[in-house]
């Protein structure tokens, strides 16, 4: 069994459908179904149960899907460390600019320490932050050289996602799984109450008000937040991350806000902002990198270094 057909295995098996993991991998169908034919009739047993839900695996292929994650985790950590060696063999070569195009709540929540880090193991290479909305992050990342995108998907943006990808020559890389979840100040008298959408209506929210001119473009409606807004009495609109959440903090007013993102942030690790339980109140998304189809080994070394600070946020429970 090749890397390759590995990978195409492993990925069937995550998305549990051959179609679905054709539109992530650029790989036809047909295609994928000969190469998981071909690798039943190599290892002499069935790896996927077949339904018209989709696929899953077979006793034997949960074994070789385990062994298979192993093997490519393996290969992604030798791959990493020639990559290390080969920028430290180039110690004489000219220092390299890489942009980071992401969300507000990105770059105000995580991207310090990033920065921090790569300056530290990196000197040579030198990164530039842009803050972007949702409708806009994608098309700026595709636009200028040695640029990298952070952004999010959920289940109905996520082919988008992938054929956006496709067609720019790019590549998506997923981080981790998140959720926007409604914050207050420990003060307020709904902490620890059992709410739900009918109660928000005598609220007043707090939104970021360069969202809220884009609420309405198509990739804010499919990612499932463009009627958030509607549930409320009010909505105040800041144009400051940072004054959203002191706000929150020192009144009765909520924030909108991802879960995981924001735990290293002051307000909720001092307590002063905490998260509120709603019920059927969900919005999932999946953050994720996208960055060329042939990076340079300056941009695989900052992926590297990104997947790597995000794969703590990944470790963290949702409740």
């Amino acid at each position: 069994m090749k890397l390759e057909e590995m990978r195409y295995f492993v990925e069937i098996v995550k998305s549990g459908s051959i179609n679905q993991a054709s539109k992530i991998l650029y790989v036809a169908q047909p295609a994928l179904s000969r190469t998981i034919a071909s690798l039943e009739r190599e290892l002499g047993f069935p790896l996927l149960e077949r339904s018209k839900h989709g696929v899953v695996p077979t006793t034997e292929g949960k074994t070789v899907y385990d062994d298979c994650l192993k093997i490519l985790s393996l290969y992604d950590n030798c791959e990493r460390h020639w990559e290390t060696l080969a920028y430290h063999k180039q110690e004489n070569a000219e220092p390299v600019t890489i942009q980071i195009v992401a969300l507000p709540m990105i770059c105000n929540n995580t991207m310090n320490q990033v920065m921090v880090e790569m300056a530290k193991n990196y000197p040579r290479i030198r990164l530039k932050l842009f803050e972007r909305q949702l409708p806009t992050v994608l098309e700026t990342a595709i636009s200028e050289p040695h640029s990298i995108a952070i952004s999010h998907y959920n289940k109905a943006t996520k082919p988008i996602v992938y054929a956006y990808a496709k067609k720019h020559n790019m590549q998506v890389l997923p981080l981790f799984d998140d959720e926007y979840r409604l914050f207050a100040s420990k003060d307020n008298p709904i902490v620890g109450r059992i709410l739900n959408k009918e109660t928000l209506s005598e609220h007043t929210l707090i939104d970021y008000a360069q969202q809220e001119e884009e609420r309405q473009q198509a990739s804010f409606k499919e990612a499932g937040i463009s009627s958030i807004t509607a549930l409320f009495k009010n909505v105040i609109y800041l144009s400051n991350r940072y004054d959203m959440e002191e706000l929150a903090a020192s009144s009765p007013l909520l924030t909108l806000s991802a879960f995981r993102m924001t735990q290293e942030n002051p307000n909720r690790k001092n307590h002063r902002l905490v998260p509120l339980s709603i019920e059927d109140f969900y919005v999932p998304m999946t953050y994720f990198i996208l960055y060329k189809q042939n990076p340079t080994l300056e941009e695989k070394i900052t992926v590297n270094v990104l997947q790597d600070f995000y794969m703590d946020l990944a470790r963290l429970p949702l409740t």
